[in-house]
């Protein structure tokens, strides 16, 4: 009777025990099973490109070397300069500018002494001034009725009848200015000044039509003068006598 109930006992145990999952009986932490059914999460990785209406890219732009392009869009409140290309050009500077003013007079005689010289003639030339620039029939124009091509960088002017004469907007730079008396005369007898000839010989082709034309018989004066910027020169003369 005790063997049975022994037995009994033993068979029960080994049924228990069949049911159980040898990993339990070691005492092992339970795994998990990965679900075969559904596909494996993968972070997602940016391309430069919306996935979708509601998705942002976090991609950060990254400027390619030697075409100034992105890889990755940007916002529109920072745009990218192309390499090789300029922004938006600049007005260009304004030319430095500056005037230059004057009385030129003449001595009528010892009792009415100092007259304004009307109709005075004022030539100013570029020191670096090329003939070539302008044509013959500019260049006669210019010295037989003072009409200077515009911005040849020669200019003309006369004086009023209070002698006075102003020429404005004048490029800064050097300049040689020739003065013309309209009532004295020189000595025709004597040959044009040699210094005035060397200087003014390479600023026109015919030497003889120049000086009959811008000159005559009257008498003149010449300087190298500097125009500066913002400023006016004075620059007056007068002729005293006439020679005749």
């Amino acid at each position: 009777m005790v063997i049975a109930i022994i037995l009994g006992i033993a068979s029960g145990a080994i049924f228990y025990l069949s049911g159980k999952n040898l990993d339990d009986l070691l005492g092992s932490s339970p795994v998990a099973k990965k679900e075969t059914n559904q596909p494996a999460l993968v972070n997602p990785v940016s391309t430069g490109q919306e996935a979708g209406a509601n998705q942002q890219s976090n991609a950060v732009p990254v400027s390619s070397e030697g075409n100034g392009a992105t890889d990755a869009a940007m916002p529109a409140a920072y745009p990218v300069g192309t390499a090789g290309q300029q922004s938006n050009g600049e007005p260009a500077l304004p030319i430095q500018k500056g005037s230059l003013k004057g009385t030129i007079t003449w001595q009528y005689n010892d009792f009415v002494g100092t007259k304004p010289d009307v109709n005075a003639k004022i030539f100013l030339i570029r020191k670096d001034f090329d003939i070539n620039t302008i044509t013959e029939m500019e260049e006669k124009l210019f010295i037989s009725i003072e009409a200077a091509p515009k911005g040849s960088g020669l200019y003309t002017a006369k004086a009023n009848g209070y002698g006075n004469y102003e020429i404005g907007n004048v490029p800064v730079g050097e300049y040689y200015i020739i003065v013309v008396s309209g009532k004295t005369h020189r000595d025709i007898r004597q040959p044009v000044d040699e210094y005035f000839t060397s200087i003014f010989t390479p600023y026109v082709r015919n030497w003889e039509d120049f000086t009959l034309l811008t000159l005559g018989t009257n008498k003149y004066e010449f300087s190298l003068i500097t125009i500066e910027e913002n400023q006016t020169l004075d620059f007056s003369h007068d002729f005293g006598n006439t020679f005749y």
